[in-house]
């Protein structure tokens, strides 16, 4: 071959070759730079979504805070009332008891405002009345007798179950992040009425300004006009506004701007936009947008969220340098190529050092970004960690380490369900059939739960946890498990469930718990045809114990019965305190015949053992009615009704005593009325 073909030949192969790497090197300046812009799109979506959180956990405890205050308690109360009163004469809330209270009510809550408002960002205080209908709006006290129960899927859920509620909310006069729970009164006979609700919402320019301190960006939450203008009066909307949306907050002056120039992406298609970057007066900005999800999207995924959430940075140096890389590897390639036509083995030297320095600042960014990833992984207040294919440990954070009370290195590569999962909730050794992580590895979907996962010490706690999972290339190489501790917020729960069905004094049942026992074993009874009998109790001259040695000696009297009832039933029998001295015994099982054994043992058991307060011993009697229960009743009245006249008979007969009902009694025979002052005093 002539050696001008040769060289023709290699220049043309090298000629090829370095635009192959010149290609490849321009290629990998935009991945780096569209990853870069990936991450920090995923990086500020989430902060955002972690803020919305804690706001809306904030101004929960912000609202029971409030509404756990005797004073508004009272006040609330008494607005009631007279918005009844009001309604019944007037037919509306502008009656002048109801304004009075108003007035009185805005005077005591109005220090307590001016603090929320000063000193925790706070925007929106509403008290409303337990049908929903708002009572005073601290931030439009002009505006109540607003009914929109049915706008608010929040206020809606609380009515129905009491429970708090948080989240993204837009209203009459305010839209925002805001928590609303239910408010309470204590009354005499030991119950709790509910006498409103109380909610709380926070200044979104407060937050989105601190997230634009802290991060550096600028931030704008952009309303729907379409769905807003329904439900948000026209006064109270933003001034910024176009025909489709307007803007509800902002950190920076940018965003009204480009919304009147028609720069931001108001459809729904510009969201899956992940690398929306537009010049602005000589500046390039970055903008991400995702959709503002508020409580009915999060009840409802299919519903449409009511705005968008705008995050932008200004990268008018990043895009120079992106630039300036460009075209550095653009002239790098060039000069390689003619060093390499004149000097063949001299390049080659070139290009190994060449290849070495870039190996180098890869290896840097690299290592850069990988401390950048374990910072925020650390710092994040959720454990996270991450799994391969085979559900081991890939990567976890100091959170999730705490938690569990691990070492890294007793963690990772280990199996993620042998260390933190061990037993399903039943205690049985196949987690496997309610893991979200195993249905995520095997159907390639999220999926939440809430799991006990166990520490290193075999102790266990109760957690929230998500999984998400890891694709690459359409391909599942794993997932990433966040989950948190909730043991708190299941013993707020279990504690309120205590208070709503124990006698706070005994630690019986309560009235409306044992009729609801009851009720649930008169259906066993109509369904299987057993036995089950019910005894009525009354104290013996409870009164005069209270009038000689005072009510807190009653109480104790009261606790010594009961302490002495439970030591005698068994683990299946239900006692409940009806009220006063009062105290109803369900025996499922049992007949008349043996609750009349157990009825005699009792009453022998408690005379035979007065209550002892330091020195002093305080005799007392029990009378007992008794009834069966039939497949014939209808309600709980119905049993409860013949143990009473049972309970009448026996007091008629002397009292420390016990009848069982008989078909031939009758109240009117004793000569007593049914009331609880009368049985008092007996």
């Amino acid at each position: 071959m002539p050696y001008r073909v040769s060289v023709l030949l290699c220049s043309l192969a090298l000629a090829a070759v370095f635009t192959v790497i010149g290609w490849n090197l321009y290629r990998q300046v935009d991945a780096y730079f569209d990853s870069e812009i990936a991450r920090n799109n995923i990086r500020f979506h989430n902060i955002y979504t972690v803020q919305n959180e804690v706001q809306a956990r904030r101004s929960q405890a912000l609202a029971y805070s409030i509404s756990t205050h005797t004073e508004i308690q009272r006040l609330f109360s008494e607005a009631s009332e007279a918005a009844r009163n009001d309604r019944k004469h007037s037919g509306n809330l502008e009656g002048a008891h109801t304004a009075r209270v108003r007035r009185i009510f805005q005077g005591q809550v109005k220090r307590l405002w001016d603090e929320l408002h000063g000193n925790h960002e706070v925007k929106h205080l509403q008290f409303l009345f337990p049908d929903g209908t708002p009572f005073l709006r601290m931030d439009a006290p002009s505006i109540f007798d607003d009914t929109y129960v049915a706008e608010r899927p929040m206020l809606a859920g609380i009515m129905r179950d009491r429970r708090p509620r948080g989240g993204f909310e837009v209203g009459h006069t305010y839209a925002g992040i805001r928590g609303i729970v239910a408010a309470e009164r204590a009354m005499p006979d030991g119950s709790e009425r509910l006498v409103g609700f109380v909610e709380v919402g926070f200044d979104m320019n407060a937050l989105l300004n601190r997230l634009d301190k802290q991060l550096d960006i600028g931030m704008a939450l952009l309303l729907d006009s379409a769905q807003v203008s329904g439900i948000m009066l026209e006064r109270y909307r933003p001034a910024t506004e176009t025909r489709q949306s307007f803007i509800l907050a902002a950190s920076r002056p940018e965003a009204a701007d480009w919304l009147k120039a028609g720069l931001l992406p108001v459809r729904k298609s510009a969201l899956q936009d992940q690398r929306h970057i537009f010049p602005w007066k000589g500046r390039n900005f970055h903008l991400i947008a995702f959709a503002l999800d508020d409580y009915r999207s999060q009840l409802d995924p299919q519903s449409s969220p009511p705005g968008t959430v705008l995050v932008w940075r200004d990268i008018t140096t990043r895009v120079k340098r992106l630039d300036e890389d460009r075209a550095a590897a653009i002239i790098n390639t060039f000069v390689a190529w003619v060093f390499a036509q004149i000097f063949l083995f001299a390049l080659l030297y070139v290009l190994r050092n060449v290849w070495e320095r870039q190996l180098k600042r890869n290896t840097a960014t690299i290592e850069k970004l990988s401390r950048h990833n374990a910072l925020l992984l650390n710092t994040a207040a959720n454990g996270i960690c991450g799994i391969d294919k085979d559900c081991s440990i890939t990567f976890i954070n100091r959170a999730a380490l705490a938690m569990h009370g691990f070492r890294p290195e007793e963690v990772m590569g280990k199996k993620l369900l042998a260390l933190f999962y061990r037993h399903d909730f039943d205690g049985g050794a196949d987690p496997e059939k309610i893991s979200p992580v195993i249905q995520t590895m095997k159907d390639g979907m999220p999926h939440e739960a809430e799991e006990w996962l166990f520490r290193r010490d075999g102790s266990r706690f109760p957690a929230k946890v998500a999984v998400t999972p890891i694709l690459e290339q359409e391909q599942r190489n794993g997932a990433v498990i966040v989950f948190h501790d909730i043991t708190e917020q299941r013993n707020r729960q279990e504690a309120l469930l205590q208070l709503a069905t124990t006698d706070s004094l005994t630690g019986v049942s309560n009235r409306r718990h044992f009729l609801d026992l009851l009720d649930a074993e008169q259906a066993r009874h109509r369904r299987h045809h057993g036995q089950a009998s019910i005894l009525m109790t009354d104290l013996d001259f409870f009164k005069g114990v209270n009038d000689k040695h005072g009510h807190a000696a009653g109480d104790a009297v009261l606790s010594h019965f009961v302490h002495i009832v439970r030591q005698t039933i068994r683990r299946s029998d239900i006692i409940g305190r009806l009220g006063g001295e009062e105290f109803a015994i369900l025996l499922p099982g049992d007949g008349t015949d043996g609750a009349f054994e157990f009825a005699e043992r009792l009453r022998r058991t408690f005379e035979n053992n007065p209550t002892r307060i330091g020195k002093t011993l305080i005799a007392c009697t029990v009378s007992i009615g008794i009834s069966d229960l039939r497949s014939g009743d209808k309600s709980a009245d119905a049993p409860m009704r013949r143990a009473d006249v049972a309970l009448y008979a026996a007091k008629a007969a002397g009292r420390n005593c016990t009848k069982i009902y008989a078909s031939a009694m009758r109240q009117t025979d004793f000569g007593m009325k049914a009331t609880k002052s009368d049985r008092s005093k007996q």
